[in-house]
């Protein structure tokens, strides 16, 4: 079976719909993943980088933004990098009002590795359990 790597711009017409032209050639891809002829494969960089432009050029609201990238992760025929951490990750980026995704899956990361986390960053030394 064929195998694509998604690119941001795959999932952000995926998610916004937002270039008719684009958004079709999306919705054939993700049906043959549903039907499972192909497989989609999404990067861990790539959630980052969604978040990263649905706030800096598509300004929605951080909750808006977490509820996106809730309902990728939970498509069932997108293979997603560490879907476990970025589910964790997001509770913890719900809750807080001065840690980016980034930090978060940081802390996700360490938890679920039974791992220290490494930092000088001062706001993230302060949720460390």
């Amino acid at each position: 079976m064929k195998t694509y790597i998604i690119d941001t711009n795959i999932i952000l017409q995926f998610l916004l719909a937002d270039i008719p032209i684009q958004y079709e050639k999306v919705k054939q891809i993700f049906l043959k993943a549903k039907n499972e002829k192909v497989q989609l494969f999404v990067p861990q960089i790539v959630i980052f980088e969604i978040n990263f432009g649905l706030t800096k050029f598509y300004q929605l609201e951080k909750s808006t933004i977490i509820k996106k990238i809730e309902s990728l992760l939970s498509t069932k025929y997108l293979q997603i990098e560490s879907t476990d951490v970025f589910k964790r990750a997001l509770n913890y980026y719900k809750d807080s009002s001065s840690l980016s995704l980034v930090d978060c899956f940081l802390l996700a990361k360490a938890e679920s590795e039974d791992a220290e986390l490494f930092t000088f960053d001062e706001k993230l030394k302060k949720t460390e359990t």
